[in-house]
């Protein structure tokens, strides 16, 4: 829990929660995973300490690959030593790779059939929030599924403190994913028991013609 209070107080732009996510949200963010039945590509972008990813590891099939994309030097690190290196060990007919980089700089392979993202955008300035999406919705297959989680009412939370431009940011921010939310045929799920509580948000691949 210190290593991760740490990387959340050195790089909060990064680092989206303060405390690890709980069993019951990562159950949700990999629900979409058992969809395909074929060999399965999944994507995950801002694995952190790898609550997500173990996850994802526990579900999947030989002839399914993991792209795991992660910023922190330090969580990359321990993402490949103590999380994907042993399950690649233990399976070898599952390629699981990572990624330390940005998204836009890693050599991603999909089309992806599932996409699990973990990334504080309500850290983010909205150009960056809308250039994320734009490359995990343009990696994925169309019948694919991207989950990612957003805090329990962190925008009303913060808008107090952010004054008037960053009021402004928080609220284009939440019309952004409610159109993104209305585009992709998306639905939340809320779960109470997480540190803070949190929604599980699903978007489909193809947009709504």
């Amino acid at each position: 829990m210190l290593g991760f209070l740490g990387e959340a107080i050195k790089n909060y732009r990064q680092t989206g929660a303060v405390a690890p996510s709980s069993q019951r949200l990562a159950q949700s963010m990999v629900e979409h995973l058992d969809d395909q039945q074929g060999p399965r590509r999944i994507l995950e972008v801002g694995s952190g300490t790898g609550a997500f990813t173990r996850h994802i590891l526990k579900g999947m099939r030989d002839g399914d690959r993991l792209d795991a994309v992660e910023i922190s030097d330090s969580f990359a690190a321990a993402l490949e030593s103590d999380v994907i290196g042993p399950h690649r060990e233990a399976h070898p007919e599952q390629a699981c790779r990572v990624f330390q980089c940005p998204i836009e700089d890693a050599d991603l392979e999909g089309p992806y059939n599932l996409v699990v993202c973990g990334l504080p955008f309500n850290n983010f300035p909205l150009d960056l929030t809308k250039h994320i999406f734009g490359i995990m919705l343009e990696s994925m297959h169309p019948e694919g599924w991207l989950s990612y989680f957003e805090y329990l009412g962190m925008r009303p939370l913060k808008w107090p403190f952010v004054g008037t431009t960053g009021r402004t940011t928080l609220r284009r921010h939440g019309d952004y994913l409610a159109e993104l939310e209305q585009r992709h045929n998306g639905y939340r799920r809320l779960i109470p028991m997480n540190i803070p509580p949190a929604w599980s948000v699903h978007l489909q691949g193809a947009p709504k013609t």
